[in-house]
């Protein structure tokens, strides 16, 4: 039975106090996600209090999916929860396994914000009747349709580039962009293409890049 392998940073004590949660946290995420997006494989999960740079500092958490099997994950033990864990750990589980089934490379700005926008939209999936959500999701859910067609009309020259500030646009915001702007489109983008495939994200999640630029 294919299961989250979790490696955590333990020298000098770091995690000992937060390892109950955090497994269970893993659990419940695997639990929701594995069956949904039929993996059936292992997938490493490091977990570590060290690479703060991932971190959204309101929230505590913050990972990367860096292969098919491989995922890093930060903690900030004076914010995270475990429901902000398993949150994050299902949106980073929705990346790998995408990788796992579609090896396609997110070389433009559009296909990174499809790539984001899917596991956004697994996520808020995940997430839908629950009162604690991180601010992340919650700041991608009360963006308004006209706020997020706006974001569109500054990023649309530029969705095939493939030299972008990743930052700026996805992370930090800058200029006229607000913070997770990236995001934000992308959620936006994916959601108009369920609509109008009729399908729901666990159908989709592997579809080619191409496919999703009916929506634009």
């Amino acid at each position: 039975m294919s299961e989250i392998n979790i490696l955590m940073t333990e020298a000098n004590g770091n995690l000992v106090g937060s390892k109950e949660m955090i497994v269970d946290a893993v659990k419940e995420a695997e639990s929701f996600a594995f069956p949904l997006l039929k993996v059936d494989w292992d997938i490493d999960l490091l977990v570590t209090n060290r690479l703060n740079e991932y971190v959204i500092p309101e929230d505590g958490v913050g990972g990367r999916a860096r292969a098919f099997d491989f995922i890093e994950f930060a903690i900030d033990e004076n914010h995270a929860t475990k429901n902000y864990i398993s949150e994050t750990i299902v949106h980073e589980i929705c990346h790998v396994s995408r990788w796992g089934k579609n090896d396609e490379w997110a070389n433009t700005l559009f296909k990174c914000m499809i790539s984001e926008g899917i596991a956004t939209c697994f996520e808020v999936e995940f997430v839908k009747d629950r009162e604690e959500k991180t601010l992340f999701i919650k700041t991608i859910l009360e963006r308004s349709d006209e706020e997020i067609e706006r974001i569109l009309g500054i990023l649309r020259g530029q969705l095939d580039a493939e030299d972008f500030d990743y930052n700026d646009i996805f992370y930090k915001g800058v200029g006229e962009l607000p913070r997770w702007s990236g995001y934000s489109l992308g959620f936006y983008l994916v959601k108009k293409y369920l609509e109008k495939t009729g399908k729901k994200i666990e159908d989709v999640f592997a579809d080619k890049y191409d496919e999703f630029r009916v929506v634009l």
